[in-house]
């Protein structure tokens, strides 16, 4: 079997994204849905339970008091804070151990650089026209999922992959193409249509390296800036480097100054002090 079909065979079997949570975020768009009816759903998974009551009291989400119960937090967040918090509660769990290993990345370095960068990508939301502030920070804290199931075929090939890199002076990512026959951000995509995200979704992850994506849709270009942003910032940079870079041409096509980056970049530092609970999640 080749390294790509290990690579197909693995995104038919990564584990399922949990239906609670689905159900909660599709239960969330519905108008005039009641706290109650949310709990009665969310009580059936103490993991997301527990991380929404850690979550809604962590500072970063600034909330007026603590709260001590699953029908007090629904009451006191709000359905757009609680979409925030239960895609991130519930994707933490696909981040423990080493999942960035193969990358050079130490442990926890990679969900630290996903949050980062979905709070980038919230941050940066006004620029681009059209879109919703949860799909950005849900797609940009999914936009490198692949790096966690792909990081043991990279350790297994990362002589090969370096190699080829300094020989043919090619980014990380071409060369991972190259060697294993799909990227991170491809198997990524894959991830996201298993667990049937939206289509705009699935295709913001894949090409979130594409040297074209900042000519794309306005979320494939937000959440390609937002990862370029978190690790100009060197938060999560492993093997791979700084594998996008920033057009400044194509940030003129929405209106984006480098005064801007520099502002949002600013603003990243401090909203990272105060989400320092939700990396440990």
């Amino acid at each position: 079997m080749s390294r790509l079909e290990e690579i197909l065979q693995l995104a038919k079997h990564v584990p399922p994204f949990p239906k609670v949570a689905q159900r909660v975020l599709a239960m969330i768009e519905v108008k005039g849905v009641k706290a109650k009816e949310l709990a009665e759903v969310i009580q059936y998974d103490a993991a997301i339970t527990a991380n929404v009551l850690k979550s809604c009291n962590a500072a970063y989400f600034g909330l007026p008091r603590k709260v001590s119960s699953l029908d007090e937090a629904l009451v006191v967040i709000g359905h757009d804070v609680l979409k925030d918090i239960i895609i991130t509660s519930t994707s933490a769990r696909f981040y423990k151990g080493k999942v960035g290993e193969g990358y050079c990345l130490e442990q926890g370095e990679l969900w630290k650089h996903s949050v980062a960068s979905g709070i980038m990508a919230k941050r940066m939301v006004p620029f681009f026209k059209g879109v919703d502030g949860g799909t950005a920070f849900t797609t940009a804290l999914l936009h490198d999922i692949g790096k966690r199931f792909l990081s043991a075929f990279v350790a297994d090939e990362f002589e090969a992959i370096m190699r080829k890199v300094g020989e043919e002076n090619c980014s990380f990512v071409a060369a991972e193409k190259e060697i294993l026959g799909a990227t991170h951000a491809d198997l990524g995509a894959m991830i996201l249509e298993k667990w049937e995200f939206p289509a705009e979704m699935i295709e913001a992850v894949k090409l979130h390296h594409d040297p074209e994506a900042m000519n794309a849709s306005p979320l494939t270009a937000l959440i390609a800036l937002s990862n370029a942003l978190v690790i100009t910032m060197g938060v999560g940079v492993g093997a791979d480097g700084l594998a996008s870079e920033i057009q400044g041409a194509a940030l003129k096509r929405f209106g984006i100054s480098d005064t801007d980056l520099q502002l949002c970049m600013a603003d990243l530092l401090v909203e990272m002090e105060k989400a320092e609970e939700l990396f440990n999640l």
